[in-house]
C-alpha cells in the first residue's frame, strides 16, 4: 500500500516539475522576445541606412502567420481572415518596424524563425 502511495506521489511530483518547466520555458520566451524587440527599435533608430540595405538582399515573402505579431506580446490589432490568414485590424499597411521584420539574418524571433517565410542567402 505505501509502495501504491509513493508512486502517486511521485507521479504529482513529476507532473508538477513538468509544468513548472513549460512555465519557465514560457517565460524565457517571453523575456527574450520582449528584450529583442526592445533591440531592434533601438538598432533602427541608429541603423536605417543599414536597414534599409539589407532588406533589399531579403528573400521569400511574408506567410501572414501572425507569428512575428505575437512573439512577445500578443499585438492587439491582429486578427485573422476566413482562410487564417494574420491581418492588422487598424492599419492599411504593416507599421514600419512590422514591415522590416526580418531586416536581416539576425533579426529572427529564435522561436519562429524555422516557420518565417523570409530568409537571407549567407
Amino acid at each position: 500500500m505505501t509502495e501504491l502511495i509513493s508512486k502517486l506521489e511521485l507521479k504529482k511530483v513529476n507532473q508538477a516539475v513538468q509544468k513548472m518547466q513549460q512555465l519557465a520555458q514560457k517565460i524565457d520566451i517571453f523575456c527574450s522576445a520582449l528584450l529583442f524587440q526592445a533591440q531592434r527599435r533601438i538598432h533602427y533608430v541608429f541603423n536605417k541606412r543599414e536597414i534599409y540595405t539589407s532588406i533589399k538582399k531579403r528573400k521569400g515573402n511574408c506567410l501572414r502567420c501572425g507569428r512575428c505579431c505575437h512573439a512577445s506580446l500578443k499585438c492587439q490589432h491582429l486578427e485573422y481572415d476566413e482562410n487564417g490568414l494574420s491581418l492588422c485590424k487598424v492599419y492599411d499597411r504593416k507599421p514600419t518596424m512590422c514591415s522590416l521584420y526580418p531586416y536581416n539574418e539576425n533579426d529572427y524571433f529564435y522561436h519562429i524563425k524555422p516557420a518565417c517565410g523570409y530568409n537571407y542567402d549567407t
